[in-house]
């Protein structure tokens, strides 16, 4: 399919292609409307005539697979919510969430002001994502502020899995110069080196040196011997000593000398600016997909029109609220808080609880629908392999709780 005169043209019977907000060699992606929900998302078709008809092909291949990966799993806010993907046919395209506040390069050009609350509100969230794909099994390969979208409300969202690559299946691509990749990766004497979490790992630590910073210097060298960790302190930037030690460890030039995944990173980054690293974990039972939970995030469905919760749920019918549940930490230990129109099962100890809030029991009332007989607590206790069930135990997404 050629984008030539693509305005108001429908891709896969859905689509509405609009307007054009970006290109590049291989793909150009448009503002469109999803004419089934009718939602804005983001469109990226191929471009005809400019590449190898197999070079595009694999491209949106890989982006596909993984989507279909995650496609009913949790994932977190901080990772762009596709929509859809399809490379069967005459149209080839990938839909995701219309994202409007601009490229992260955008903001690091347009002077937002660097420092520890900028690694806090940005690079944390985008340490997150790629910890959540490396926690399942997948490194991303091409992280950079130009792959990393800011949303007006919310963390901003990493995107492009067009490179993302199985750990362990040998894979050890090769870019261009580009001061976010690492020796393995980089036109250098160590590009025999194997790919992997480690290469999002140093990708993290110059990013995080950038939101310090407000400028990046890495290294172009051909020869690994040319190479160095960047330094905060070394180069006048004033920040903590354990956050120094965060970069430079995460920008070893030797993929041993890093942190081995960008969790082990994570709970590194989070010592240093909450003191604490605690965390639980999810994992869906039907795929098997891991995500981590800090105490107070809410899961729940994506609601383009309002906040993403920090932990998205697949939601095809609408039953899940944007705010469906929140998991948090007490003195007594981990809590659900219902928070949801509908209600929350939790299983422990062999037995299902339902629970749910205030709103939720009025609104069913409301509606005419059942209701127990007792009013069922608005929170219940986690415990070390408690089972969630945000729509019902035998309907919907059921998720294990580890702590």
């Amino acid at each position: 399919m050629s984008d030539d005169g693509a305005p108001d043209r429908i891709v896969g019977d859905r689509y509405r292609l609009e307007d054009r907000l970006a290109a590049g060699g291989l793909s150009t992606v448009w503002r469109g409307t999803d004419l089934e929900r009718e939602w804005p998302v983001a469109i990226k078709v191929e471009r005809d005539g400019t590449n190898e008809p197999a070079q595009v092909t694999r491209h949106f291949e890989r982006e596909c697979h993984w989507i279909s990966h995650f496609a009913d799993a949790p994932t977190p806010a901080s990772l762009v919510q596709f929509v859809d993907a399809s490379i069967d046919g005459a149209d080839r395209y990938v839909v995701s969430e219309l994202i409007r506040g601009g490229a992260l390069a955008d903001r690091i050009v347009e002077g937002a002001t660097p420092g520890v609350d900028t690694v806090a509100s940005l690079g944390r969230p985008i340490c997150r994502a790629l910890a959540f794909l490396h926690d399942n099994g997948v490194a991303h390969l091409d992280l950079k502020p130009a792959n990393v979208l800011c949303r007006r409300r919310g963390p901003p969202a990493v995107i492009d899995l067009n490179s993302a690559v199985r750990v362990g299946d040998g894979s050890s691509p090769l870019f261009h110069h580009d001061p976010y990749k690492p020796p393995e990766l980089s036109p250098t004497d160590a590009q025999d080196e194997p790919a992997g979490p480690h290469s999002d790992v140093y990708s993290l630590g110059v990013l995080l040196y950038v939101l310090l910073a407000g400028s990046v210097s890495g290294c172009d060298g051909t020869k690994l011997a040319d190479w160095a960790p960047i330094d905060p302190w070394s180069r006048g930037i004033e920040c903590a000593a354990d956050l120094a030690t965060v970069v430079r460890r995460a920008t070893e030039p030797l993929p041993s000398d890093r942190y081995e995944d960008a969790r082990v990173l994570l709970d590194a980054l989070e010592s240093v600016l909450d003191g604490s690293a605690r965390m639980a974990t999810l994992t869906a039972e039907s795929t098997g997909v891991r995500i981590g939970v800090r105490p107070g995030e809410c899961v729940g469905r994506f609601d383009p029109a309002g906040e993403i919760p920090a932990i998205v749920l697949p939601d095809e019918d609408g039953y899940l609220s944007p705010t469906h549940a929140r998991i948090d930490r007490t003195h007594e230990g981990w809590i659900l808080v219902d928070r949801s129109l509908n209600g929350t099962y939790v299983e422990r100890d062999g037995e299902w609880r339902y629970v749910c809030s205030r709103d939720g029991l009025e609104r069913r009332r409301s509606a005419g629908e059942a209701v127990p007989d007792t009013r069922p607590a608005d929170r219940v206790r986690l415990t070390d392999g408690s089972r969630i069930a945000p729509v019902r135990p035998d309907s919907g997404p059921v998720l294990r709780f580890e702590c």
